[in-house]
């Protein structure tokens, strides 16, 4: 699955600064930099990925964008015949994981929860119901 981004993050550039990127680093201890709480883990984009993947498959959705910002990092969902994105997973500066849907209003929290695989429960496919 491919997600393309539809921005550059300034917090790539203010990481870069304060590890010393392009300085030469004399004389200086290790420095550590820590993990920016608004951005998704390889767990998060791998609980996203199981959900995507058959839907892209199966014609869903046409794609997702990702765009990530100082206090978020956001995974955009484009549908079939629709110019805009319709559902958006995030997780914000505090690690927070939240799902909304676009309708023509605006968007509409329908998920949340502590961990990616919480809040995207809500698209977790169920077992069909006996009759």
């Amino acid at each position: 699955m491919t997600i393309l981004p539809t921005t550059d993050t300034v917090a790539t550039a203010d990481a870069d600064t304060a590890a010393g990127a392009g300085s030469r680093g004399e004389e200086r201890g290790a420095t550590v930099i820590q993990f920016c709480r608004a951005r998704f883990t390889p767990d998060d984009m791998d609980a996203f990925a199981a959900v995507a993947e058959p839907k892209i498959r199966d014609g869903h959705w046409v794609g997702v964008l990702r765009e990530s910002g100082r206090d978020h990092d956001r995974l955009l969902v484009l549908l079939p015949e629709v110019d805009r994105p319709v559902f958006r997973f995030e997780r914000d500066a505090k690690g927070r994981y939240s799902l909304s849907f676009h309708d023509r209003s605006g968007w509409y929290g329908i998920g949340a929860g502590d961990s990616a695989a919480d809040c995207l429960s809500i698209w977790r496919p169920r077992r069909p119901r006996a009759f």
